[in-house]
């Protein structure tokens, strides 16, 4: 696929690879599959394990709710994923003391020591993304994604 010419404006017939998302969506798909092929390798688990792994890790225990929220996963597929974390011993469950109504999650042992190896993996992946950029392109990419997250946050959108 060719690289975009980059437009200033995006015509209705312009070519997909001059439409944001569409190369956002490229680029989303790509980088899923290099993170699939590299956890493979690395831990054995699949990158939807992984995301939810990290978001209780960073935390040391968070609830269903919290974790939909930051990844923003499907709660039918969160809750199959989590179910399947379970099963195979790498999430366990306990009542909140805060709120009973809610079950915390946290990584048990084997869960703990497969993050503990592959977060450093996972940094240095990102480490190589990042390194095909400029200092100034990784700042203005970050506050173009930035920006592009709020937008994409803003349903006041007409057309």
């Amino acid at each position: 696929m060719p690289i975009g010419k980059y437009p200033a404006e995006v015509h209705g017939d312009s070519p997909l690879q001059d439409v944001l998302t569409w190369r956002i969506h490229i680029v989303h798909a790509k980088l899923n599959a290099h993170a699939a092929k590299f956890l493979e390798g690395v831990s054995g688990i699949p990158l939807v394990h992984w995301r939810v792994m990290l978001t209780i890790g960073e935390n040391g225990s968070t609830t269903h709710s919290a974790i939909h929220r930051k990844i923003l996963m499907d709660k039918g597929q969160l809750s199959r994923c989590l179910k399947a974390m379970i099963e195979d011993g790498l999430v366990t469950t306990h009542d909140d003391e805060a709120d009973q109504r809610q079950q915390r999650l946290s990584l048990t042992k084997k869960g703990l020591r497969i993050f503990r190896k592959t977060l450093p993996e996972m940094r240095s992946r990102q480490n190589f993304l990042i390194g095909e950029l400029s200092k100034i392109e990784r700042k203005s990419i970050f506050s173009a994604l930035d920006k592009l997250e709020r937008a994409a946050g803003n349903f006041g959108f007409a057309a």
